[in-house]
């Protein structure tokens, strides 16, 4: 899994990769406030502002639908959620107004933005650069059914394979919609491995909350976590049908992510049977 962990924070890579080109852009942008103009620091973070508020706008928009049965999920940043399209609308649309009130220095703009774009680019690509690890073969006890059971035996069919714990507050708070996307998804095997606890705490966490899981497994020493190199929970691996690793998530996860997720998974799972 790539992701990186700076003492108690974990950033996935592509979280972390945002950040950091945010950091240059800003950084640059100041420098040059500082140097040519005064207007430069404050494109810089108009731009930043608006492209965010952009990028956020047009997701929301395009699962609009989704975002009307629970709107204060509007302000949910944390759970990802962004158009790159809605972002470049933002910071064009800070760029012309730069334009028109100091076309002189509007030329000065691109340097900030390749800058970051650079770190940006450059941090996901180093990030990224691991190569993904196969499903291990080594078997879990299944809570309720008394079994086994293998990440690596796929029999054909995708799987999601999230890694949590009952004392994780963002796992406890997804895991209504992981439950329920579960249910509405039954072409997908979805395996809920527990990282670190015991059958009867599980139990009773499970039991508390009213969720009905069909498929929880145990991993009473976090071995998963260690062979996805996921640096903290919740984290949802999204897994091929011949036990690749597909897609990966770091932290709360959206039910819109998800959605996308899934169709990208099933996709790749059905040319891979044609």
């Amino acid at each position: 899994m790539n992701a990186i962990a700076i003492g108690p924070f974990a950033f996935s890579a592509d979280r972390f990769s945002a950040i950091g080109g945010m950091v240059v852009f800003m950084l640059a942008g100041s420098l040059l406030a500082a140097r040519i103009d005064n207007r430069l620091g404050t494109w810089t973070t108009a731009a930043a502002f608006l492209g965010i508020l952009g990028a956020r706008a047009v997701h929301v928009l395009g699962h609009a639908a989704s975002f009307w049965q629970e709107p204060w999920r509007v302000l949910a940043i944390w759970q990802g959620g962004f158009s790159w399209h809605g972002g470049l609308i933002g910071v064009l649309l800070a760029t012309v107004l730069l334009w028109r009130r100091a076309p002189r220095i509007t030329s000065w703009a691109i340097l900030p933005l390749v800058a970051g774009l650079f770190v940006w680019i450059a941090l996901g690509s180093l990030i990224n650069g691991n190569a993904s690890p196969r499903a291990p073969a080594a078997s879990y006890v299944v809570l309720d059914r008394g079994g086994t059971l293998s990440v690596a035996e796929r029999r054909g069919r995708p799987a999601v394979l999230k890694l949590w714990a009952s004392w994780c507050p963002p796992c406890r708070r997804e895991m209504p919609m992981m439950a329920d996307m579960a249910g509405s998804n039954p072409h997908v095997d979805f395996l809920f491995a527990n990282q670190g606890e015991g059958r009867d705490a599980i139990a009773a966490y499970l039991r508390q909350a009213g969720i009905d899981l069909q498929t929880v497994v145990l991993d009473p020493f976090a071995n998963l976590s260690r062979h996805y190199g996921a640096v903290g929970l919740p984290a949802t691996l999204f897994i091929n049908p011949d036990g690749t690793l597909a897609a990966s998530h770091l932290g709360e996860i959206s039910r819109e992510t998800l959605s996308e997720r899934l169709a990208a998974l099933s996709s790749s799972a059905t040319a891979s049977t044609e």
